[in-house]
């Protein structure tokens, strides 16, 4: 019988990609069941998937393991690896995991029987409408080289947010919150809050790699140069605050709003805060319609060597942080870091 004859699987820190290689049509394959191991504890947490067979219905958008709604491609992304399918809290990181591929088919005598798990079950019947399609293995499958769980890639530290998320998620998301989807100021301030649960699980690892350099010069005696387009968020703010005596800023204008027409209308209370706060501040400012779409970070050592760069697509907004798809990420690299240095300073002049 031809099976899973191979499994590979990369990640970055919030989400892997896996394809498989079959060695033949399988026949009453109906899709795969995958597995995401721990090689390091034992423990086994079958995948989530929401898409029911035909004649099936899943009206409240509850998942069910890939044992019961199966892959049916040969390829994956487990967006559950560290966002759980149940809640708003984080796996952690620093983990090796690997995945199990096995292919599925409607159970009959001499199959093994997929189990079925007991948090697919309510009030004992299935969480989703339409008659259950009990599977059975139709092979062993096939496990992938074990991959780690983390920012760190070589010199590079990159981090992703969570910030596209399905409404039926945010929607249940917002209730234990006690909000409602179309409640938009409340949203907006739990997206502001930085002790709300919500606003962590949109973030992740993002916030924690803008203001690393700041961290690292505070306690190796090095500076930063940091160059923003846009500066709306309490934390992130709080944050240059911190570090005052070892960053230099250069912030642009972030336009005009849509509402009041005002003219930097984001970024002008934050300007006044970092100012007032003694944050050295240089303002980069356009009267037409360009803007100075920059968000990086340079970190010099003591001697003033620039030694590192953090740059990506994240503007420094409680929006960007948590209401996008946005990336974030720190090179140690001298050549690169001078690059950077050098543009900071002709922006300066």
């Amino acid at each position: 019988m031809p099976d899973v004859i191979k499994v590979r699987a990369a990640t970055n820190n919030e989400v892997a990609f896996l394809a498989w290689d079959i060695d033949g049509m399988i026949p009453g394959c109906l899709g795969f069941e995958i597995v995401r191991l721990y090689p390091d504890t034992g423990e086994e947490r079958c995948l989530a998937a929401w898409v029911p067979f035909k004649g099936q219905r899943n009206p409240r958008w509850i998942p069910q393991d890939t044992g019961v709604w199966p892959v049916q491609k040969t390829f994956w992304r487990d967006l559950t690896m560290r966002r759980r399918r149940d809640s708003i809290d984080l796996r952690p990181e620093g983990e090796m995991i690997a995945y199990r591929v096995r292919p599925v088919g409607d159970m009959k005598p001499g199959l093994e029987p997929v189990p079925v798990c007991p948090d697919q079950v309510v009030d004992g019947k299935p969480a989703y409408a339409g008659t259950p399609r009990p599977l059975g293995y139709l092979g062993q499958g096939a496990v992938s080289p074990p991959i780690f769980l983390g920012q760190m890639f070589g010199k590079a530290r990159v981090a992703f947010t969570n910030g596209v998320l399905s409404t039926q998620w945010m929607s249940r998301a917002l209730a234990e919150a006690g909000i409602k989807v179309g409640q938009r100021d409340k949203i907006r301030a739990e997206l502001q809050n930085p002790a709300s649960k919500i606003r962590a699980y949109l973030h992740g690892d993002v916030p924690d790699v803008l203001t690393s350099l700041m961290k690292r010069a505070k306690a190796e005696g090095g500076t930063v140069r940091l160059a923003l387009y846009e500066l709306g968020d309490d934390e992130l703010c709080d944050a240059i605050v911190a570090a005052k005596d070892v960053v230099e800023v250069i912030l642009a204008n972030s336009g005009k709003d849509d509402q009041t027409k005002a003219w930097d209308f984001g970024n002008a209370p934050f300007r006044k805060r970092l100012r007032d706060a003694g944050v050295t501040v240089t303002d980069r400012l356009f009267n037409n319609n360009h803007i100075g779409h920059n968000k990086f970070a340079v970190y010099r050592d003591a001697q003033g060597n620039p030694q590192a760069v953090m740059t990506g697509s994240t503007n420094w907004t409680s929006t960007g942080i948590c209401g996008q798809s946005n990336n974030a990420f720190i090179r140690d690299d001298p050549a690169i870091a001078e690059v950077f240095n050098a543009y900071w300073e002709r922006m300066k002049a």
